[in-house]
């Protein structure tokens, strides 16, 4: 499996200081549950995979959800691939290396896990702050990014 990652910067101005979490209230869908969560986003990029099920493009972030300071952080790896609506998580793993769940990056086989509505807006904020990644990445709405120039006709189109 190859990967390939372009535009990767970190979701925070400067890359030296850390993300300033953000906080969420938000309604379970199912049931009905109030919570409120700390979320920091440390990346959102793009993201190339060439495997034996095809090449999946899109976009890949990787965010920090805390629910009250008694309970331990979770970071979850989630991707969004072109012409998808929402984000999914791809995997969740604690502080302390335990894995809750890991899939690669954009796969939907079985039953993918989409993120809460309100995680996914952040994300897409998070990927519009990002210069020249995305297009288009509403909510509900295709994903669309920019066009990367490829550095070989970059390089024709200037000897010629």
């Amino acid at each position: 499996m190859n990967v390939k990652a372009r535009n990767s910067r970190p979701a925070a101005a400067k890359a030296s200081e850390t993300p300033e979490p953000i906080v969420i209230n938000t309604r379970h869908p199912e049931s009905g549950l109030a919570i409120s969560y700390r979320v920091t986003v440390d990346t959102v990029e793009r993201a190339e995979v060439i495997s034996e099920a095809g090449v999946s493009v899109g976009l890949v972030a990787r965010l920090t959800i805390q629910t009250s300071p008694r309970q331990r952080p979770v970071t979850i790896m989630a991707s969004r691939l072109i012409g998808e609506g929402v984000w999914y998580s791809d995997a969740m793993t604690e502080r302390g290396g335990r894995v809750h769940y890991s899939r690669g990056f954009g796969n939907r086989r079985g039953t993918p896990r989409r993120l809460l509505a309100d995680l996914g807006d952040v994300l897409s904020i998070c990927a519009y702050d990002v210069p020249g990644l995305v297009e288009e990445a509403e909510p509900g709405r295709p994903l669309k990014l920019r066009k990367v120039k490829a550095k070989g006709k970059a390089k024709a189109a200037a000897k010629a």
